[in-house]
């Protein structure tokens, strides 16, 4: 009978052994074309269903027709005299109902002018109520199929509640009652205490071989018990849902056979015409990816008049999607593997799923031929691993199309969550809510973005979610796929949640970033979309922010999603400037400065490149690898050859030197020169780079050069990762190295590591490792020289406003010298000028105390000099 019926009703099994069934999804109030070509509203279906499972009496109640049949003898089992003649033979629809005397009234205590009796209307007056109020379909010219009913009854909600008790009570045969709008009945009757107590006293103590369905205009099974719950009057029927253990079963919306028998049934009973037979069924199945269902089909088809059925005016209407290929008709009607095809910058991933594909294909083939009946199927679950932007939502849905046509699936749709949103809020809850979104996606896809795994009070719950996963991944795996998608490096820790997902997931497919021309496509065709128009050396431009983008790339690199923000950034900047000259073309002045920087320009000479360090005093050395470096890449520019790789450096030198400070300035002139995209600096120590567990050090190591790509990653006392032995954490310390020498080999291009640290230590730490010595460009910082720190004293004062006379200087000259001789290995060259300045300020406020009326107060005198050794 199912299989008649159609698919929408392959998995509606009314279960023994519970006392309710409740029935839900958007087809609810949809009508349904059998492989019989009828066309049969929910009633009907369900009374074929009931009548197949042996219910030789079906009742139904709603709220607009508290009472009503659809066959006779469930009508007339209703009345005490129906009773009496339970056992007499069944007749059909079409028999007369015959008569061992007067029809009485169902409830022996009820009385009218004629006392128990019923007069009944004429034969030929009866079933002729409101149109609304009758069977779509059922057949009336076949024994066994239910008549239309009659018009609503004037019964009272009480009577009513009454009248089904006695209907389930110790039946002849097996009965059922159907409550066929449920929302209706249980808000708006008038007999909520008694209709509570009919569902309390029949889940505690009914039969439960007759079926008592509910039917929800609710798309999922908690929105019913949700809804149920709401209404604060029926404890017992919610305490029963809520348990879980109620069968449901979720009719949703037409697959392609029943859109099919469709157009089938309104081309032969009301004259659709067919504009092309040997597209029909592509179009049909582009029919069955929407949500829509027969009812608005018909009405659609049936509005299209004399105009034949084609996918291209189906679009033109739009009830199917319009094709976003440019220059493609209306409506892209070719199979889904030759659509993804077409999709650029995925090759990798199309490989895969046309093996996929073929896979599929030769299974149903044997199939077919009776060969492989046995063998169990590949899991049809897959894993797409990528960074946000790259396709996965795109080819998922195509995916979905695919399978809709090779047969795996029944509509293909796609219904997209995450895992944070499957979670509820409260214990115990997570799996039911879990289970009525896999319900929604039945017959399609489950799109499980962003598998990061919860945080929070979310992770909890995740396991819940997995396991209710597992468990329909598994019993529904022929009607079900599932795509779970994430970040590359992250997909893994989705995996590891549970054993049973490496297992589920049969394939794992990557999703690379799109390469800059792909991206550069993608960037015009946003700004072609808004109507805009740019010259050739634009599009060079824009290729080459494209490059950079890429080029800089973090984890989270939005492809796609990066493109379009761009060109409607792009399209703000060109609307401010044309101020309503929509004539005028796209230029360079139309890029956002944040872009317009990522365009390559000459080195810049020497003075302009220095000029951070100007204020700084010595540094000949820096200078000299930095005014090197710059001639080599002006050099490689005017013989238009490729830039040189950003250099690692090693600075090595006493205390107080200026290799701090210099490397703060070195990622601005590296991007000044080129070599670096951003430029900004990452400071480090031992305690940011050396866990203080086993397995830890290498991801925080890892972790540091991200942060530090496209600019400087400076390592400052850089020897203290590599302390001897007998300090805690050494070999923590060379697996640091070992990891920061692979991860300078891997990013090559975007990274440049500045080591800084006292010689001979340095060398120490060079010796650790085989590569690093060879990795580094060495930069000596020099002690200053007496004169050197008198200069920087004298920088420093005049920065405050202050002056400092040649008779300070010369005293501070020898107080330097003093402090040198003192203690050379610990000399800290201009960190003494940090400390000499605050102890003069001392001695110039004394002075001033014992002078009241010295006017000058931002001189230092040689009095105001500590003496030497002091």
């Amino acid at each position: 009978m199912t299989h008649r019926l159609g698919s929408r009703f392959a998995d509606l099994r009314l279960s023994v052994g519970e006392p309710f069934t409740v029935v839900f999804g958007p087809g609810v109030d949809d009508t349904f074309i059998g492989a019989d070509y009828r066309e049969r509203n929910l009633d009907g279906a369900l009374w074929h269903l009931l009548r197949a499972q042996s219910c030789a009496y079906v009742a139904y109640s709603s709220q607009r027709r508290p009472l009503y049949f659809l066959d006779q003898e469930s009508e007339e089992r209703s009345r005490p005299s129906g009773r009496a003649r339970a056992d007499a033979p069944s007749r059909t629809p079409t028999e007369s109902a015959g008569s061992t005397g007067p029809e009485l009234m169902r409830h022996p205590k009820l009385r009218g002018p004629l006392g128990r009796a019923v007069v009944r209307p004429p034969a030929e007056e009866r079933n002729t109520g409101p149109a609304e109020t009758r069977n779509v379909s059922l057949a009336t010219d076949r024994p066994g199929s239910p008549a239309e009913p009659g018009p609503p009854r004037a019964l009272s909600d009480p009577f009513t509640v009454m009248t089904l008790s006695g209907y389930l009570a110790n039946p002849p045969d097996r009965t059922a009652v159907v409550f066929t709008e449920a929302e209706g009945t249980l808000r708006h009757t008038d007999a909520t205490r008694p209709l509570n107590t009919f569902f309390s006293d029949w889940a505690r103590h009914g039969d439960y071989d007759h079926p008592v369905v509910l039917v929800f205009a609710r798309p999922t099974f908690d929105a019913c018990v949700e809804y149920v719950e709401s209404l604060h009057g029926y404890p017992g029927l919610t305490d029963r849902l809520r348990r879980r253990a109620t069968p449901s079963v979720r009719v949703g919306y037409p697959d392609e056979a029943e859109l099919h028998r469709l157009v089938q049934r309104l081309r032969l009973r009301d004259g659709l015409r067919i504009g092309d037979w040997r597209g029909l069924d592509t179009v049909v199945r582009a029919m069955a990816a929407q949500q829509l269902t027969v009812k608005n089909w018909r009405s659609n088809l049936l509005s299209l008049g004399d105009t034949p059925l084609s996918g291209k005016e189906l679009a033109k209407r739009g009830w199917l999607p319009r094709s976003a290929r440019p220059g493609a008709p209306d409506r892209d009607t070719r199979p889904a593997h030759e659509k993804l095809a077409d999709l650029k910058g995925l090759e990798e991933v199309q490989n895969h799923l046309e093996r996929l594909r073929k896979r599929v294909t030769a299974e149903r083939l044997l199939r077919a031929q009776g060969r492989g009946t046995n063998a169990e199927t590949a899991s049809p679950h897959l894993l797409f691993a990528g960074s946000p932007g790259t396709g996965k939502t795109t080819v998922a849905q195509l995916l979905g199309e695919m399978y809709r046509e090779l047969g795996v699936l029944s509509r293909g749709h796609v219904v997209e969550t995450k895992l944070e949103d499957l979670t509820a809020g409260y214990v115990g809850q997570t799996a039911d809510y879990a289970n009525s979104v896999v319900d929604e996606a039945l017959g399609g896809v489950l799109f499980l973005d962003e598998v990061h795994g919860l945080s929070g009070e979310g992770a909890s719950f995740l396991p819940e979610v997995i396991r209710a996963l597992l468990t329909r991944m598994e019993s529904d795996r022929h009607r079900l796929v599932v795509i779970a998608a994430g970040y590359p490096d992250r997909v893994d820790e989705f995996l590891a949640a549970d054993p049973g997902l490496v297992r589920r997931f049969g394939e794992r497919i990557p999703f690379h970033d799109y390469p800059p021309d792909v991206l550069h496509s993608i960037l015009l065709g946003c700004l072609a979309d808004r109507g805009l128009r740019w010259d050739e050396p634009l599009s060079d431009q824009l290729l080459q922010v494209a490059t950079e983008l890429y080029l800089t790339r973090r984890r989270d690199f939005g492809n796609a999603g990066t493109m379009r923000e761009i060109g409607s950034k792009i399209f703000t900047e060109w609307a401010n400037r044309i101020d309503g000259d929509t004539e005028q073309p796209l230029t360079v002045e139309d890029l956002p400065d944040k872009y317009r920087a990522l365009l390559s320009r000459p080195a810049p000479e020497n003075a302009t490149l220095l000029s951070d360090l100007d204020d700084m005093v010595g540094l000949d050395s820096v200078r000299e690898t930095l005014i090197d470096l710059a001639d080599l890449i002006r050099h490689r520019q005017a013989r238009g050859t490729s830039l040189p790789a950003p250099p690692h450096l090693l600075f090595i030198g006493p205390p107080g030197t200026g290799k701090t400070t210099v490397a703060r300035a070195v990622g601005g002139m590296l991007r000044d020169l080129g070599l670096l995209r951003k430029g900004h600096v990452v400071e480090t120590t031992r305690a940011d780079l050396i866990a203080q567990y086993v397995g830890q050090t290498a991801p925080q190591v890892v972790e540091a050069v991200h942060e530090a790509l496209d600019g400087v990653l400076f390592i400052d006392e850089a020897y203290s990762l590599t302390a001897g032995s007998g300090i805690q954490g050494a070999d923590f310390g060379r697996e640091a190295v070992d990891t920061l020498v692979r991860e300078m080999e891997h990013w090559n291009d975007r990274l440049v590591v500045i080591a800084a640290g006292y010689p001979r230590e340095m060398d120490v730490f060079l010796s650790s490792n085989s590569g690093l010595a060879s990795r580094f460009t060495r930069v000596d910082f020099r002690p200053y020289s007496t004169e050197e720190l008198v200069e920087v004293l004298r920088r420093s004062v005049v920065a405050q406003g202050y002056v400092l006379t040649p008779e300070a200087a010369q005293r501070a000259g020898l107080w330097f010298d003093a402090r040198r001789r003192a203690n050379p290995d610990r000399f800290g060259n201009a960190r003494e000028v940090r400390r000499l300045v605050p102890a003069m300020e001392v001695r110039l406020i004394r002075r001033l105390r014992t002078a009241p009326t010295a006017t000058d107060r931002s001189t230092f005198t040689a009095d105001d000099v500590p003496p030497p050794g002091r």
